[in-house]
């Protein structure tokens, strides 16, 4: 088997887990800018045609906002033009299909939305029209969604000055303010901190797979490490953070415990150890693996490294400082060949470079 720390194997875990964030705030930025284009040309017809009261806004549609599994908040991005006795709304979707609708001002029907899951992660919405033919509205911010609520508030307040927002509808959630919040923060960054120093600065010691290691407790540990997601979201919503923050912070925690738990656990495994590293004997095969000479110990492959392992005879005995503990892990420490094979290879780019010169 290859020598590996299986830190690789829970970084695609992660990647797999965040794949869906990053997918989505693609998604969005290439919408935002195809319907920006759109949007642009609608605020030159106003200014050209003398209208100089109107505001940017996204546009969703009640069945697109009632979707559950709906990637992007919004249709399109039109434009509210504030009229002395009627507010009108024009956005063209990106089907072609242009909308065009006025409202006159004393039967709006505005109501507030706020930042709804699932349809709205991170946009405040307010509602417009009778519930047969609703629209939804959201202050176009660009990618600040962090002043939605207050940017929509403002818009409502203009179009209607007697319009009753709720208390803390231009208030953003802020994490450092909810203690629970707050806490998950710090285990993501002290979790982050640990894998990444110890696991990789700090342990001199690489684990080394086994064939029993694929389907035992370091691979089935991925697994349980990812339903975590579901006990940290229902930790942090029951302490009223927001859907959104909540699933966010719950995948991030996820994700730091996939990349701290191979450090961990191989830490863990060297305090437990009865012996602690013992040298072990192992001989030279082709292809630069090692094969041990007691039962016990994995096979060690350089396969990576033939040109340095090519120095020695095939059949030569080497020996190899390892730990082996409860959990059933091997560990080679690796300091000492890595040393000699940086040697090796600086020396030859010595030579390579004398020649050359």
């Amino acid at each position: 088997m290859n020598i590996s720390d299986f830190s690789f194997d829970h970084g695609i875990f992660a990647l797999i887990l965040i794949t869906p964030l990053f997918l989505k705030h693609w998604i969005s930025a290439r919408k935002a800018k195809l319907t920006k284009q759109t949007q642009d040309r609608l605020v030159d017809s106003l200014v050209r045609d003398g209208f100089n009261n109107w505001c940017r806004v996204y546009v969703a549609r009640a069945p697109h906002f009632s979707k559950s599994h709906t990637l992007i908040e919004f249709e399109a991005r039109g434009v509210l033009v504030n009229l002395q006795d009627q507010v009108r709304l024009i956005a063209e979707f990106p089907s072609g299909e242009r909308l065009d609708k006025t409202y006159p001002k004393e039967n709006l029907r505005l109501r507030w939305i706020g930042k709804k899951w699932p349809a709205s992660s991170s946009l405040a919405w307010i509602a417009i029209g009778s519930d047969e033919d609703k629209l939804m509205l959201s202050a176009d911010t660009a990618f600040n969604a962090l002043q939605s609520s207050e940017a929509t508030a403002d818009m409502c307040l203009r179009i209607d000055t007697e319009f009753r927002l709720p208390d803390n509808a231009r208030s953003e959630f802020a994490l450092e303010k909810n203690p629970v919040s707050l806490t998950v923060v710090l285990a993501f960054f002290l979790l982050l901190t640990f894998a990444l120093v110890d696991g990789v600065a700090l342990n001199k010691y690489k684990l080394l797979a086994t064939a029993t290691m694929q389907f035992g407790f370091p691979i089935l540990g991925l697994p349980a490490l990812m339903l975590c997601v579901f006990p940290v979201y229902r930790l942090l919503a029951r302490a009223k953070v927001p859907a959104k923050e909540s699933l966010t912070l719950s995948l991030l925690v996820s994700i730091a415990l996939c990349l701290a738990y191979v450090p961990a656990i191989k830490r863990i495994d060297q305090l437990l150890s009865d012996t602690g590293f013992q040298s072990f004997a192992y001989r030279l095969e082709k292809k630069a693996s090692l094969e041990p000479l007691s039962s016990g110990p994995p096979r060690i492959d350089y396969a990576g490294r033939k040109e340095y392992w090519a120095q020695f005879n095939e059949g030569s005995i080497h020996h190899f400082d390892l730990v082996h503990g409860p959990l059933g892990l091997w560990q080679l420490d690796h300091s000492e060949p890595d040393q000699k094979m940086r040697q090796f290879y600086e020396e030859r780019r010595k030579e390579k470079k004398a020649l050359h010169n």
